[in-house]
């Protein structure tokens, strides 16, 4: 089965913005202006603000920023760049921005709006929610705005918004074919619509228009329109059972209140499901009465066929202060109304971060999403509008200011995914640095999972995507320095690369060969993993392996090895010890690269006789089995053939010299001659073909540790869950090697992007000979270049010793790089198949 087609998929959102906000004199004007940009901006009503206390972001709140992904991160606290390196390590490749803050000087005019790049409008719904209405969804007729001068108390900046604060120029209801709801303070002058005439109607108090901005009211407003299709999550959270009405006026009530919002789905099916109610507001009758008529036409969360239910929280008044207004409020508004008070900041947070799935289908309905083919190393992506945007058409600019952004899944061009009708896509790792070989937009950013993230606008019809080769991704990652935008805080901790130049390894050039040779490393793979071909090319490639622990106790004989140790104070003793390998060499097992099919079917006949017999299941077909093992090792051996693995031929030994000849099959004559003295050599009537083993293969087998790497490089393929390339054993150098007499700086046996993660290791043959020195050098590879997994990986070892090996990395690695190892689960039973 071949893979699919490769294509780019470009999937269209709205920009994702967070806040951090540390609490202080000017802290309530901060909080206004986040509101009000976040109104103004399309998706903007999804935006976290994140409390900063005692200097530090708590874990729930890190967890909800991570899930979260934001393409900007705005810091407003006394010390922003104290908290980079944290965001840093914590999110992908997220902007983070700056407004300064002095405790000693009050900001008096505070502007969070995104100086680089505007987000898409919010009244951009409004084209769509004047076609697409219902019986239960009135088309607007007003949107909520209000008079420059017309003081609020926190009910309407909070929870709903205006045009004026959030959307320029003041006014604009004719320009954007609705009217106004204007909020108007008592007494205006006359003359307050010199600039142009009112589209619109007044009203004094903000509360008589709560009634109306439920589903069936015409009053549109900004935070609804910045609510909707813009949820990315949908997150478990108990205060998700209702309506979320949460009453007070310090910093951690406002912040509950608006993040409460995150937890619900968007604005659709209900408009409004939080509400923050100024202090003041529930001693007067009047008031609470108007906020139970909104939320007895505007709410039936958690009704399940009764009653709707709503939970009046808060963090700043207790059960007792608010005793007469849950009694007022449940009698107005017909609901179930409970007192539930908050009692941190963190809870309005997700309490699993295992719990938080992906928006419903419904939340993303008829999102267009556009794939492209890809033909070539460039493909230009045709670019997907919002949904709304198709009702914008022929009307004011004003409805299609600003950008978005396109979500791309790339597909691999040269895909080594392991399944062969799955192709996988490009998941980088969060280095800024490898951006610019896929993309040239300005703004492009590498998504939490390892995607691409371009801004786009209406004026861009089409976007270049483009398709790097995996070695160019990994040169890149060790020796490119990241670059950031001006104005990006991450600058300040930018690093220089350490090393200026890698290449593959000649062990690394042996691994490239040898996957050419197999065609790939999944073949490679299925091969070794059989105990018969193991043990076959174990016997043909490196017979001497048997003879470790007769090698071992000669040389501690010899050299006098007390207690195990071996100690070398001179010349001499090295001396000796060459004089002692030199003799034992000559002793050892020499290579012998040529069988014969009777040989290995002999062989294979008495392992699959040793299989079935320890298998219940397989004894019970016993004569199928084995009836049928001829065509399994010739199909085996057809692929070896094939792939260059073995060779087939005639050897004969010369009568005259003696010289063993080798001719392959494509050469044999009835007459041969000998290659050292040319005697000639009759070919036998009963030939029998000799099958010989590629000597490069041979030598992977036996010098290189060459399976050994193929093997761990596959096992963690094997791990990886939607993406995976890797480099072969790979040289680094400090420096040009011309510059350094080619000397090699360090050796990685493992450089592997798996998930998104960078992950590399050291692999052994056997786990004793993992060395302190390799644990060491593994450590401080790892910190070089920002690894997130440090892997120890060997064929043969104990589970117990390699975890006391990784126990002493991690305790060489900082906490953000996590440390594992590997053993394989090659089996030495009996194989039962090829």
């Amino acid at each position: 089965m071949n893979k699919p087609d490769p294509k780019v998929r470009a999937t269209p959102r709205a920009l994702r913005i967070a806040y951090v906000l540390e609490d202080g004199v000017d802290a309530h004007g901060w909080l206004d202006a986040i509101f009000a940009d976040c109104f103004g901006r399309d998706g903007g009503r999804q935006s976290l603000v994140v409390p900063l206390v005692n200097g530090a972001i708590s874990e729930p709140f890190q967890t909800w920023l991570r899930l979260l992904d934001p393409d900007f991160v705005l810091l407003l606290t006394y010390d922003n760049a104290a908290l980079v390196p944290g965001l840093m390590a914590l999110l992908a490749d997220t902007t983070l921005l700056e407004r300064k803050r002095d405790r000693a000087t009050p900001e008096q005019h505070p502007r969070v709006d995104l100086e680089r790049l505007s987000g898409l409008t919010s009244l951009s719904w409004l084209p769509f929610l004047k076609t697409v209405s219902g019986l239960h969804s009135a088309a607007p007729s007003h949107i909520l705005d209000r008079y420059p001068a017309w003081n609020d108390d926190g009910l309407i900046k909070d929870n709903f918004g205006t045009l004026f604060g959030s959307v320029n120029p003041f006014p604009l209801h004719q320009q954007i074919g609705v009217r106004g709801m204007m909020l108007t303070p008592e007494n205006p002058p006359d003359n307050r619509w010199h600039f142009r005439p009112l589209e619109g109607d007044e009203v004094h108090d903000s509360y008589t228009v709560l009634e109306n901005l439920g589903n069936r009211g015409g009053i549109a407003t900004l935070g609804q329109l910045s609510n909707l299709r813009g949820q990315p999550h949908r997150p478990e959270h108990r205060w998700t059972d209702g309506f979320c009405l949460v009453v007070g006026d310090t910093l951690e009530d406002r912040i509950a209140c608006w993040n409460a919002g995150l937890l619900f789905d968007d604005a659709r099916s209900q408009r409004y499901k939080t509400l923050r109610i100024p202090a003041e507001a529930v001693v007067s009758v009047e008031k609470v009465d108007k906020i139970g008529a909104f939320l007895k036409t505007g709410n039936w969360l958690g009704s399940s066929n009764g009653p709707a239910r709503v939970f009046v929280r808060s963090r700043s008044l207790d059960a007792a202060t608010l005793e007469g207004f849950v009694k007022r409020l449940q009698e107005s508004s017909r609901a179930i109304v409970t007192f539930d008070p908050i009692a941190s900041i963190d809870d309005c947070c997700p309490p699993d971060a295992a719990r938080v799935w992906r928006a419903l289908p419904s939340m993303t309905d008829g999102t267009p999403t556009v794939e492209t083919a890809i033909a070539g190393p460039k493909v230009a992506v045709s670019v997907p509008q919002p949904l709304q945007l198709a009702y914008c058409a022929g009307l004011h600019p004003i409805f299609t200011q600003g950008a978005w952004y396109i979500d791309l899944s790339v597909d691999r061009l040269h895909d080594i995914g392991r399944f062969s009708n799955v192709r996988e896509a490009w998941a980088l790792p969060k280095r800024r640095q490898l951006v610019r070989h896929f993309s040239g937009e300005n703004g492009a950013r590498i998504r939490a999972g390892g995607g691409l993230a371009v801004p786009v606008n209406i004026e861009t019809r089409t976007v270049e995507i483009k398709q790097p080769d995996d070695s160019n991704v990994f040169q890149s990652l060790i020796t490119e320095n990241s670059r950031f935008d001006y104005g990006d805080l991450r600058g300040l901790h930018a690093k220089a690369a350490l090393y200026r130049y890698t290449k593959p390894s000649d062990k690394g050039s042996y691994l490239q060969g040898l996957i050419g040779m197999f065609g790939s490393l999944s073949d490679i793979e299925h091969t070794m993993e059989t105990h018969f071909w193991r043990a076959q090319f174990g016997k043909m490639a490196a017979p001497a392996q048997s003879q470790h622990d007769e090698v071992i106790r000669d040389i501690q004989q010899r050299m006098h090895a007390a207690d195990g140790r071996l100690v070398i104070e001179d010349d001499a003793g090295w001396q000796k010890l060459a004089q002692r390998i030199v003799q034992k060499a000559s002793r050892l097992k020499v290579p012998r690269l040529r069988t014969r099919y009777s040989h290995l079917l002999n062989d294979w006949t008495e392992e699959l006789t040793a299989a079935i017999e320890k298998d219940p299941n397989l004894k019970q077909r016993q004569d199928e089995i084995l009836g049928e093992r001829e065509d399994d090792l010739k199909r085996s051996l057809s692929f070896f053939f094939e792939r260059g693995v073995m060779y087939r031929g005639h050897e004969w030994s010369c009568r005259e010299c003696r010289h063993r000849n080798w001719v392959g099959v494509e050469a044999l004559k009835d007459v041969m001659s000998c290659d050292v003295c040319g005697r000639e050599h009759q070919l036998p009537i009963d030939v029998a073909l000799d099958f010989r083993m590629n000597e490069f293969f041979a030598t992977c087998l036996r010098e290189h540790d060459t399976i050994s790497v193929a093997w761990a490089i596959s096992a963690l393929r094997q791990q990886a869950k939607h993406s995976f390339m890797f480099a072969p054993q790979t040289a680094l150098y400090r420096d040009y090697p011309e510059n350094q007499a080619q000397r090699i700086d360090r050796e990685v046996d493992l450089l592997c992007i798996m998930d998104g993660r960078l992950v590399i290791g050291e692999v052994k043959a056997r786990s004793e000979l993992i060395t302190k020195s390799d644990i060491t050098d593994l450590a401080a590879v790892a910190q070089e270049l920002g690894a997130d997994l440090a892997v120890l990986a060997a064929v043969m070892g104990q589970p117990a010793a390699m975890e006391a090996k990784v126990t002493e990395l991690r305790a060489l690695l900082p906490a953000g790089i996590n440390a594992e190892f590997l053993l394989s689960d090659w089996s030495d039973e009996p194989s039962s198949f090829l």
